[in-house]
């Protein structure tokens, strides 16, 4: 127990998780030699900058991944929840990150990894999966496979 009582714990509170992936992921990145800049306030679509060793900037949009134990592939969203209020009603979509940002930073805490992909690596759907073995069938065309991306 702190100076304060007890440190709170937000499980299961998915910004909880977010907020915890993205200082990891800052972490990263920092260790991995680039600076990084938080901007400031949420109206940005990307959630870090960083500067790679030429002086060029590159905005990072920060994920939490997960396991999908069917197929064996690290998952993450590739996109966000857009709740829009017009007229007494809330409308939902899907906004997927196209032309916004650079890279995607993803954190998994299954395996305690961070991958950095750039973003023209990565489709317009909606999620993506990064393969740890080869496939089944051996196929090899869009397979992107989680050691290519690494920090």
């Amino acid at each position: 127990m702190g100076l304060f009582g007890p440190k709170p714990k937000e499980k299961g509170v998915k910004a909880a998780l977010g907020a915890e992936s993205e200082a990891i992921i800052a972490t990263e990145l920092l260790q991995s030699g680039y600076p990084v800049w938080i901007p400031v306030g949420n109206t940005h679509r990307y959630d870090l900058v960083i500067e790679d060793a030429d002086g060029e900037f590159w905005k990072v949009q920060c994920k939490t991944a997960w396991i999908e134990k069917r197929s064996g592939t690290l998952m993450f969203s590739t996109s966000s929840n857009h709740y829009n209020y017009r007229q007494g009603n809330y409308n939902y979509r899907r906004r997927v990150y196209s032309g916004q940002i650079d890279y995607f930073a993803v954190y998994s805490p299954d395996l305690n990894k961070v991958y950095l992909i750039p973003a023209a690596h990565v489709a317009t759907e909606t999620s993506m999966s990064l393969r740890f073995t080869e496939t089944r069938n051996n196929q090899k065309k869009g397979i992107k496979y989680a050691a290519d991306y690494e920090l």
